[in-house]
């Protein structure tokens, strides 16, 4: 049940989901091929600033989404309130 695992902390969706997407693997697949080249190319210094930037980015989308989460989540529970007042007025008027 989903609220045990919320409060024995055994749910963890930014860890365990990930797209299973074709767009979603080729996108994965391209990013490997583009840091083994860079790798190549690139001075260790330099290719250690292109990691540090791709850590950075992803701790900002993280967080991204992190926000879109909660934004969405939030008007999914307001959508519930207010369908739930037009049931109980609905209700009321008959």
């Amino acid at each position: 049940m989903i609220l045990e695992a919320i409060y024995n902390g055994d749910f963890y969706p930014s860890e365990t989901v990930v797209p299973k997407s074709e767009k979603y693997r080729n996108a994965l697949r391209a990013c490997e091929k583009i840091m083994d080249q860079l790798a190549q190319k690139l001075t260790k210094e330099d290719y250690d600033l292109v990691e540090t930037l791709l850590d950075q980015s992803s701790i900002a989308q993280c967080e991204e989404s992190e926000c879109h989460f909660k934004v969405g989540f939030s008007a999914g529970l307001l959508v519930q309130q207010e369908a739930e007042k037009q049931i109980q007025t609905k209700s009321y008027d008959e």
